[in-house]
């Protein structure tokens, strides 16, 4: 996927629900809060190495707009560790990677104001703003991707999640989300003469959000 092509998906993603609310409109609600919960990442490489889960945590903020009976557009902004872990009888190799990642979702609900069931869809674009390494790899046992640097700092994502929320009126509104974030760019070079043809980071995280009512119309 080039950049033309993803934005053409962002712009999908953003106008979608501006269209449908005027088929479905509804009393707008807006929204803000904070989300967190853990993450499980892995790295698809080409070609693939055997690898284990990696653990770790995700925590933002959280913009939602809806303008619509069933569709609205929800905007993050969250701190979300990744990367991949390599284990045998021999050695162990962990390397984590903490990005800053905005994701653009069309946001899509059904039931009543007190209980929703929610799936969001959309583009998501991050950072890597740092890299951590542990390991007991000996000089003689290390590859090319346990010392190389991440050459593509910047990348870029299609995240897709489900989940439910419970509206209290007075105490906020309690989102339970699973997503699954499948990368589209490499971390590492990939061309016909780099180690490795692909290197994107796969993510899966479950989080819980409370989100808070600040106007309607």
């Amino acid at each position: 996927m080039n950049w033309r092509q993803l934005i053409i998906i962002i712009a999908l993603f953003v106008f979608l629900p501006k269209v449908s609310g005027q088929i479905y409109y509804c009393t707008s609600e807006h929204a803000v809060g904070v989300r967190s919960g853990a993450t499980v990442s892995w790295v698809s490489f080409l070609p693939a190495i055997p690898q284990n889960p990696t653990y770790g945590f995700q925590a933002g903020g959280v913009f939602r707009y809806i303008s619509s009976k069933y569709f609205g557009i929800q905007v993050e902004a969250n701190f979300t560790q990744r990367g991949w872990t390599e284990q045998s009888s021999e050695y162990n190799y962990i390397r984590q990677l903490n990005y800053v990642e905005v994701p653009l979702l069309s946001h899509i609900h059904f039931g009543n104001k007190t209980f929703r069931w929610v799936f969001n869809l959309g583009p998501s674009v991050s950072y890597q703003v740092s890299d951590k390494k542990e390991s007991t790899l000996s000089l003689s046992q290390q590859q090319s991707r346990h010392i190389m640097d991440v050459t593509n700092r910047l990348d870029y994502a299609i995240a897709v999640g489900t989940g439910f929320e419970f509206n209290t009126k007075r105490a906020g509104i309690y989102q339970l989300e699973a997503r699954y974030s499948f990368g589209l760019g490499d971390m590492f070079a990939n061309s016909a003469t780099d180690d490795y043809r692909r290197s994107s980071n796969q993510n899966l995280s479950v989080c819980l959000g409370i989100l808070f009512n600040v106007g309607r119309r």
